[in-house]
């Protein structure tokens, strides 16, 4: 048999050592960098010299180091990541090699989990166990590189609303642009390292961290984020595509019409995919047509209001009891979270039906996908610059992969890119969609 698999190594006194690479993180998208400490644990129990040492290994999480190099200059993180030639996927392995980020909720045992948050990052020691999840994506294969950087608490701030962390750099257009919100990290080291196959999130208003009914996941192109799905959860792959679409007219039109129309000709691929016009409809006005006994004549508005928000941002704050109580029994003062934060979460009065909360409020799969990009003139860079347009997919309950299927084969039909570039264009700027 084989000990080593086939790649580059290099000698180093008595041991030999695989070839890493190191990157620098120049879009400070990485909370911390990451190795595993045990990368090559025997696949038998048989190949253990003892019963003990294979329940040691097996029963114990897997844990990981950080990373503690910086670049050449001295200014960014390195993040290490091993040659592709090491990687022989399998039926067994099927991400074998992948190179992987998770967002800085998800425990890696021997890694702090900081919440982007002075105070907790101080309180806590490192993690001791590593998310399920996690174990699933190293079970298959996977190489987990580091934990991206996210907002306060996942609380949704905007760039400005940083305050015990630098934003990361989102690297579309004049690299000034927010790189969104909770994922901000994994969506920007994804957006702009092409060393990188995917990023794992906790894309959506749970209140709980750890709760993986609601990883997110990104990725470069659809093919592959197909096969991550399907490789990491139970969802069944789809028979049928669906034989309608559903249009709400409450989000459309959208206020920018270079975007509308890059949206309007993304809704028409899948319809002439689906050979299914749009049937639009309006929430309000079924609402209004028949409401339940509960909302004693409100409108849809009136009766939903920011209900939602109120019960997420109340058991997010009430989540972190426990952190707050601790913090102070151990320093005697209160622990600091940012101004966004603080005022989120006693209450909110943020909007609550929009199209980014729609899928949350009825646990409904959301896919969201690049459909063209416009232009804009920068103040930053003093030139004409390109951000992506995004549209979006929501389907019934355990959809996610017919959702992923069906844009893939929709896009290829029309010959639409299913993958985008890294860098300043999320296309090339020839590119008809």
């Amino acid at each position: 048999e084989n000990l080593l698999p086939s790649g580059p190594y290099f000698l180093y006194n008595d041991g030999i050592y695989e070839a890493w690479r190191l990157y620098p993180d120049d879009l400070d998208a990485f909370e911390v960098a990451v190795v595993l400490q045990d990368r090559y644990r025997p696949a038998r129990w048989d190949q253990y010299t003892s019963y003990n040492q294979a329940a040691a290994s097996w029963l114990s999480p897997a844990r990981f180091s950080p990373l503690k190099l910086l670049d050449q200059e001295g200014l960014w993180k390195s993040i290490a990541v091993p040659s592709r030639l090491y990687a022989q996927k399998s039926r067994k392995h099927p991400l074998a090699g992948a190179r992987i980020s998770v967002k800085d909720n998800f425990k890696l045992a021997g890694i702090k989990t900081t919440m982007t948050n002075r105070a907790f990052t101080q309180l806590y020691p490192a993690e001791i166990e590593t998310a399920e999840y996690v174990e699933t994506l190293l079970r298959l294969g996977a190489i987990i590189v580091g934990k991206s950087k996210m907002c306060s608490f996942a609380a949704g701030e905007n760039p400005g609303d940083w305050i015990d962390s630098h934003c990361p750099v989102n690297p579309r257009g004049d690299q000034y642009q927010s790189p969104g919100s909770s994922i901000a990290g994994g969506g920007a080291s994804l957006a702009g390292y092409s060393w990188l196959d995917y990023s794992i999130g906790t894309d959506s208003e749970s209140t709980d961290p750890w709760d993986h009914d609601t990883v997110g996941f990104l990725s470069r192109r659809l093919d592959s984020l197909q096969e991550l799905v399907r490789d990491t959860t139970n969802l069944k792959e789809p028979k049928t595509l669906p034989t309608r679409t559903l249009y709400p007219k409450e989000f459309f039109p959208v206020a920018n019409d270079e975007q509308q129309i890059l949206l309007e000709n993304y809704i028409c691929v899948l319809e002439s995919h689906l050979k299914a016009p749009r049937i639009e409809f309006s929430l309000v006005e079924l609402w209004a047509r028949r409401p339940p006994r509960e909302a004693e004549g409100k409108s849809l508005h009136e009766y939903l209001g920011n209900s939602i928000y109120h019960q997420y941002y109340y058991d997010a704050y009430h989540q972190y009891d426990g952190f707050r109580k601790d913090y102070r029994d151990t320093y005697g003062r209160e622990a600091y979270a940012g101004p966004l934060v603080r005022y989120r979460w006693p209450f909110s009065i943020l909007e609550m039906l929009g199209e980014n909360t729609l899928a949350m409020v009825v646990e409904l799969p959301h896919q969201v996908l690049p459909v063209g990009q416009n232009s804009y003139e920068s103040r930053a860079s003093g030139r004409t610059e390109h951000r992506p347009v995004i549209g979006s997919l929501v389907g019934a309950k355990g959809s996610d992969l017919m959702l992923i299927k069906l844009a893939h084969e929709a896009f290829e039909s029309a010959g639409w890119q299913t993958e985008v570039h890294t860098g300043r264009y999320t296309f090339s700027l020839d590119t008809t969609m």
